[in-house]
């Protein structure tokens, strides 16, 4: 059986692409090839090849239902960076183009990093410039779709998840091109030595898990499913849409080892301590995240401090590896339970890659660990009910467990995690690690960080690795985030012994725990992110974001407990100047949204949406709950005239296997979305419907999720009571009187709830705690309690927005 994605393929008939990139910097270049063995050889051939074929043949068409050729309208993206020190600015400039005769309005869904502070956008006609302002998300998507009615040409920037945006860009006229740009400010990632730049390309296929709720693929787990899911291009198929990336890196000091696992560039020297780096002109398809690092001369383990002040206060980065001697070969027992993803989107490369990083993982551990493997699919299987000693034959039986995996099914990772978290407990002494191996293609992402976050042990670690070639790092970090452990990614085509060699290194001990940070000074305290710092592993470092209000001057205290019980501590001082580095506000209110987004993961609450609202619309920053909204002046089509409505097509990740996900070709031929096949939305059952592999491996039975939601015993449990229901009328709310009937929790609890609720078509698409109105203090019957209201059907089709007061009498 293949597993069940939401996606839409196109059938495309080849006539050619669209220009190569021209590039600002026209001096010679120095090009270097991709930074590891020649196993990617393959790989980086049929991408050329591709484009070779593209470019001979001289533009893209799709086919629609009727037969007509239609171009896609994004033609190029073009990427400009900017390094220094620690810092990246990025320009995003996307070029959509109207081929029809009619007005388009295009909707493209992108990947951008999970922590960039998006903080403009902007659209460009001809030689005007109009620029986008920031708006809370529903005004912002009323005044885009008064001004698509109006006739006049609009842009709507909008965040889906922390790594997935939407840009919709209505009413381009016949022939007319457009340019959309957006900037961002991030942080680069520092370890062993290496500096590295991200800029993910594609957003891969998200597994769907749940029941279907409309025609559009959304699902009552994942309500938001049509936004996050682009449709995908069928394998050997370009739309013409090509990529150029140019970075400009200013390091302060001479830089070196300037490489990249993932594409060909080439390189020219600015001068002693900069230099340029642009993608290679035969390596520009989007289909794989650019990964570029490089090394500087000088001390590695000084701290950085960046300060800024402004009239929203003082501001402040610290960047600081510790300098800690520590023993490498001090070891502390451990239980590994490896949890390996073996879903269709694994097919081929993936897969390989997961099963030769495991042998390396298996082989590698100490001889007082102990250890299992868990798989999963559509179900989850384990190597053994108990965690096994590490001897030669447990090994051999664990890599004969790993050869027999193939991979086949949906990715029900909730399922995988919660057998994991319902394994058996470490013996006393030893430190229970998890390590999950996975490409993170899901919808419902927060709703397995939400199981970790809430049900990991202390002293548990969680460790990720991201798997391919465009994997979903926002899932991943935050699953190392909440899991106390650390994240690495590794493309399919990459050698494994550094990143296990890594791995070892950190998962024996952290370097620095217990880190406590104190701002010291007069005025108010300071602000600093994130709020309970992670412990720190070996080459990774710390990294602090914080705001002063009042600007005054004052010391912050770093202080933790080094590796061997040593104690370390560090003072910075530090005064906010107007001159400072502006970004370093920006990334500041980007890390206070990840810090109140990170309290949601079970729900959201009206105290922490209201507060990341007012923290991005203060420092004018993309998040859920804010967009970007650009409108012409003047009514530029007809508002009476017919327009067409085109969602972009997307490459599919670079090794990923379309038909372990779609299926055969032949069987995704439609151009425009389709309502997916009875039950394609709905993730199997536990004990039917997947394919299994015979490793020899203990099957385990799915943990049950819905905590204190079985039917009432008579005059068991307690009745809930509806007291307001704004919204509905007196039918609805009979209904749902009936329905929270069925359900019961502990007959001592008791309390008021608040709820705010958003229903389309009949269906609760997002529940909201009022955590400051409500007086039931159990925080399990409040899961509860949400779980029962999202899967509420609202009688008649009700659309709207409905305010509940319920009570929960005890029995």
């Amino acid at each position: 059986m293949k597993p069940l994605y939401t996606a839409i393929a196109c059938t495309l008939l080849l006539a050619g692409v669209g220009a190569i990139a021209k590039f600002a910097l026209a001096q010679t270049w120095t090009p270097i090839s991709r930074s590891h063995s020649n196993t990617e050889v393959t790989a980086r051939g049929r991408s050329s090849a591709a484009a070779e074929t593209a470019r001979e043949t001289g533009g893209l068409y799709a086919v629609s239902e009727d037969g007509e050729r239609q171009v896609f309208p994004l033609k190029h993206t073009e990427v400009n960076a900017t390094i220094a020190g620690n810092l990246s600015r990025v320009a995003v400039t996307q070029t959509f183009q109207n081929p029809f005769e009619e007005p388009l309005e295009a909707v493209y869904v992108f990947p951008l990093p999970d922590e960039a502070a998006v903080d403009d956008m902007e659209i460009k006609i001809g030689d005007r410039i109009i620029k986008g302002e920031i708006k809370e998300r529903e005004e912002a998507q009323q005044i885009y779709e008064d001004a698509k009615r109006e006739g006049r040409t609009a842009g709507l920037l909008e965040q889906e998840r922390a790594n997935i945006f939407t840009q919709s860009l209505a009413n381009i006229k016949p022939g007319e091109e457009i340019d959309v740009t957006i900037r961002y400010t991030d942080s680069l990632q520092f370890e062993g030595g290496d500096y590295e730049f991200v800029f993910p390309m594609v957003v891969g296929p998200r597994y769907i898990p749940g029941e279907a709720i409309d025609r559009e693929g959304n699902s009552d787990r994942v309500p938001d499913a049509s936004r996050i899911t682009p449709p995908v291009l069928p394998p050997e198929v370009r739309s013409g849409h090509d990529i150029g990336v140019t970075v400009e890196i200013d390091a302060g000091v001479p830089i070196s080892e300037v490489r990249s696992p993932s594409h060909d560039l080439e390189t020219r020297q600015l001068d002693e301590n900069r230099i340029a780096v642009r993608l290679a002109p035969d390596d520009t398809i989007p289909n794989k995240d650019l990964i570029l690092r490089y090394r500087v001369s000088g001390d590695n383990t000084k701290a950085t401090v960046l300060t800024q002040g402004d009239d929203r206060g003082g501001h402040f980065a610290i960047y600081l590896i510790p300098a800690i001697d520590y023993d490498t070969k001090e070891i502390v027992p451990k239980d590994v339970v490896f949890l390996m993803d073996t879903s269709g989107s694994q097919s081929g490369d993936p897969l390989a890659k997961s099963k030769e990083l495991m042998r390396r993982f298996i082989n590698g551990l100490n001889p007082n660990d102990t250890f299992t493997i868990i798989d999963f699919a559509n179900t989850a299987q384990a190597l053994s009910a108990e965690p096994l000693e590490n001897t030669p034959a447990n090994r051999r039986r664990a890599l004969s467990y790993i050869d027999k995996l193939d991979a086949n099914g949906g990715t029900e990772l909730l399922n995988g995690m919660q057998a994991v978290l319902n394994f058996p407990a470490a013996k006393e002494g030893r430190l229970r690690s998890v390590v999950l191996i996975t490409d993170g293609y899901i919808g419902n992402d927060n709703e397995v960080i939400a199981e970790v976050q809430e049900r990991l042990q202390a002293g548990n670690r969680l460790y990720s690795f991201g798997v391919g070639s465009s994997v979903n790092r926002f899932l991943l970090d935050r699953l190392a985030e909440v899991g106390r452990g650390t994240a690495q990614v590794i493309r399919q085509d990459e050698p494994t012994g550094e990143v296990a060699d890594r791995f070892f290194r950190q998962i024996n001990n952290p370097v620095l725990t217990n880190i406590e940070v104190a701002w010291e000074g007069g005025g108010e305290p300071a602000q600093v992110y994130p709020q309970a710092p992670p412990d720190l592993f070996a080459e990774q470092p710390l990294v602090l974001f914080g705001r002063k209000g009042d600007r005054a001057r004052g010391q912050l205290r770093v202080r933790g407990i080094a590796a061997g019980g040593r104690r370390y501590e560090q003072l910075f001082r530090m005064t906010f100047e107007e001159s400072g580095n502006p970004a370093i506000a920006q990334l500041w209110g980007r890390a206070r949204i990840k810090e109140l987004m990170s309290q949601m993961y079970g729900g959201e609450t009206t105290s922490a949406v209201e507060a990341v609202t007012d923290t991005a619309l203060t420092y004018r920053l993309l998040s859920q709950y804010t967009a970007f909204v650009a409108v012409s002046e003047e009514v530029r089509v007809d508002p009476d005239g017919t327009t067409r409505r085109v969602e972009v097509p997307v490459e599919l990740p670079e090794g990923v296997s379309y038909e372990g996900i779609f299926g055969d070709v032949d069987d995704r031929v439609q151009f425009a979305p389709a309502p997916p096949p009875t039950g394609a939305m709905s993730a199997p059952s536990p004990t039917g419907m997947a394919t299994r592999r015979p490793g020899g491996g203990v099957r385990l039975q799915r943990a049950e999720e819905e905590v204190g939601l079985a039917a009432p015993e008579p005059g068991a449990g307690n009745r809930i009571e509806v007291l307001e229901a704004e919204g509905l009328e007196e039918a609805a709310i009979a209904d749902l009187e009936r329905y929270l009937a069925q359900h019961n929790f502990d007959p001592s609890l008791s309390g008021e709830t608040v709820w705010e609720l958003k229903v389309e078509n009949g269906r609760v698409v997002r529940v909201i705690f009022d955590d400051r109105a409500s007086a039931l203090p159990d925080r399990l019957a409040i899961t509860s309690l949400r779980r029962s209201l999202s899967r509420w059907v609202v009688p008649n089709g009700f659309s709207g927005d409905v305010r509940l007061k319920l009570r929960v009498n005890k029995a």
